[in-house]
């Protein structure tokens, strides 16, 4: 979703240490699927992840509400990216061995039937690997200035994804409490400004747009964010990580 004070890839949600490491956490999970394997990324975004599943061999096809972002995929790494609903994938079923889906559902009106296609493209035993914010209590103007419909429990995403008969691998809190300080006090008073304001029009939202492009600033932060592991016991945190993996048929199969 592009608010309307934003230009296409400029939201800040697709840039910078935060999203760095959320794709870093994807990936770890990724390199576990075969070598070589067909995975679709959806949405594709800018198509961050999905150039970096591609130079790790994998066979990646995107697919994205937007028309720009399928265009940008396709032009600047060369991957195949469609434009496409989520609830109505246009793939054959049993088509991919893995499907990635990295902070999209929370913008789905019906998550439900998001994930009940993506049990209808995955092969048997092909995996889904998904990011989600987690937690209403979290709730900020952040979320509403990337026009969430709502944050997940644990057990509400992992719900979705039994419902069509995939087996949980994983379901797991990420960002505490490092990567949820820096929400409160770094990205919301910037979400903040940028709700009412042109990048263009705001000196220190110009400044935070180029610290976000900046390899090394980012690689330090993300640094930092890595000290979250540690704390990776607790149920909690501003984001979940899931794991599923389809064992059969779902029953809701179109």
């Amino acid at each position: 979703m592009t608010s309307k004070t934003h230009a296409w890839g400029t939201q800040p949600e697709m840039f910078g240490p935060r999203h760095e490491y959320r794709l870093g956490i994807i990936l770890r999970e990724v390199e576990k699927l075969p070598r070589g394997a067909r995975v679709l990324d959806a949405a594709v975004g800018l198509g961050q992840l999905a150039g970096r599943m591609q130079q790790r061999g994998f066979e990646v096809i995107g697919i994205d509400y937007s028309f720009e972002a399928a265009l940008h995929v396709r032009r600047t790494l060369g991957i195949p990216a469609v434009i496409g609903d989520m609830t109505k994938l246009p793939f054959r079923s049993n088509a991919f061995a893995g499907v990635t889906t990295g902070e999209t559902l929370e913008h789905l009106d019906d998550d439900a039937s998001a994930v009940g296609e993506i049990a209808r493209v995955l092969d048997n035993g092909g995996t889904c690997i998904a990011t989600v914010p987690a937690l209403q209590s979290l709730w900020t103007a952040s979320d509403d200035y990337y026009e969430h419909r709502r944050r997940y429990t644990r057990e509400q995403l992992t719900s979705l994804f039994r419902a069509v008969s995939m087996r949980i691998e994983k379901a797991s809190f990420w960002g505490f409490p490092i990567v949820l300080v820096y929400d409160t006090l770094v990205i919301l008073p910037m979400n903040k400004r940028r709700a009412g304001l042109a990048i263009n029009d705001d000196a220190a939202l110009r400044s935070v747009a180029r610290a976000g492009r900046s390899r090394m600033l980012v690689n330090a932060v993300r640094a930092i964010f890595s000290l979250d592991r540690l704390f990776s016991f607790v149920p909690f945190g501003p984001g979940l990580l899931l794991v599923a993996r389809k064992i059969s048929e779902p029953s809701a199969s179109r």
